[in-house]
């Protein structure tokens, strides 16, 4: 006798009806996502930003990345060839005020502060507290680019941010413990960030 055929095995049949559509709540969490990440994305690209000092409630506007500055050799005790600068601005209750932050080599005994040069003309920037809590900032603007780099912040004019946004050349000048200046120079393609500033 001979043994039956055996069948055909069938797949189960799904109905597309039977598969459940995404909920209204499913559909409003996925575009929620993808509108942060977008946010996100946006936010970390931008030139110009704004924080909030949890500590103060004071809103703090800067650049992205502070403008660095190439020395003609080694400078300071450590040989560090750069510096850096970046304007940065708060408002206190609607009390706006514009600043420049300058991270540079420092020889200890130096008794002079850095001097700004825009297209060969001296700015005169004067000088703030290091203590910068009375600006209502509770941590620097910007990260220190390296530890042992000195940082100072001046006051900032609206004349003296437009000269730098335009000019060709930017320099810092700092002076050791003996006077001798050191100078450190950023060329205008390098500048960028100072013009977005400038017209945020």
């Amino acid at each position: 006798m001979e043994a039956p055929e055996s069948l055909p095995k069938t797949r189960p049949i799904v109905k597309l009806s039977s598969i459940p559509a995404p909920t209204a709540a499913t559909l409003a969490l996925m575009t929620s996502l993808v509108l942060l990440a977008a946010c996100a994305s946006t936010t970390s690209s931008q030139p110009v930003t704004e924080r909030l000092d949890p500590d103060t409630a004071t809103t703090v506007t800067v650049i992205k990345k502070p403008i660095e500055l190439v020395g003609a050799g080694a400078h300071g005790p450590t040989g560090n060839p750069f510096a850096f600068i970046a304007p940065f601005e708060t408002d206190r209750m609607g009390k706006r005020a514009l600043y420049l932050w300058v991270s540079a080599p420092a020889t200890e005994g130096a008794r002079h502060q850095p001097q700004l040069v825009c297209d060969g003309h001296a700015l005169a920037l004067p000088p703030v507290d290091s203590d910068i809590s009375h600006l209502g900032l509770s941590s620097a603007p910007y990260p220190a680019p390296v530890p042992w780099d000195t940082q100072w912040y001046f006051q900032l004019s609206q004349d003296s941010l437009e000269c730098m946004a335009a000019a060709q050349i930017v320099s810092v000048e700092t002076y050791g413990a003996d006077g001798v200046p050191s100078r450190f120079t950023a060329e205008a393609k390098d500048l960028t960030p100072l013009k977005e500033f400038n017209s945020h």
